[in-house]
């Protein structure tokens, strides 16, 4: 009798489950998207050029290629854009520097540079202040 009481409760504390029993599934796993760069509703844009100095505000230098150890500098034109932007300076796509940099008015030029010896693939990004890209510019090292 003690045998089967315990049995009893054995199988009431497993529950009554049946193998039948559909069990649910996981939800599948959400694919991962890739961050969207915010959108630029300002009307803000920007011409961009890498060069080897800045002269009476215009690029002097221009070049997409240039030797190892040599200070690149990014002009940038900014047409309406407000307040700040910023230089995001790119190795092989990874961040590794940027600028913020004061817009003073509706037509703006401004610059950033570094002196560059890591060889390879380099944008500069510039961005408004939210974050959105009105302009960029390539060149590589070597």
């Amino acid at each position: 009798m003690m045998r089967s009481t315990v049995l009893l409760v054995l199988a009431l504390a497993a529950g009554t489950g049946h193998a039948d029993d559909a069990k649910k599934a996981p939800p599948p796993a959400a694919e991962a998207k890739p961050k969207e760069a915010p959108k630029d509703t300002s009307g803000a844009s920007a011409e961009v050029k890498a060069g080897t100095g800045v002269e009476k505000h215009e690029i002097v230098g221009e070049a997409t290629s240039f030797p190892a150890g040599t200070t690149v500098w990014v002009w940038s034109r900014v047409t309406n854009a407000e307040g700040n932007i910023k230089h995001v300076w790119k190795h092989d796509g990874k961040e590794v520097w940027s600028a913020t940099l004061p817009v003073g008015s509706k037509l703006w030029s401004t610059q950033s540079r570094r002196t560059l010896s890591a060889t390879g693939s380099w944008e500069v990004d510039v961005q408004t202040e939210a974050g959105a890209s009105i302009g960029t510019a390539t060149f590589t090292i070597q």
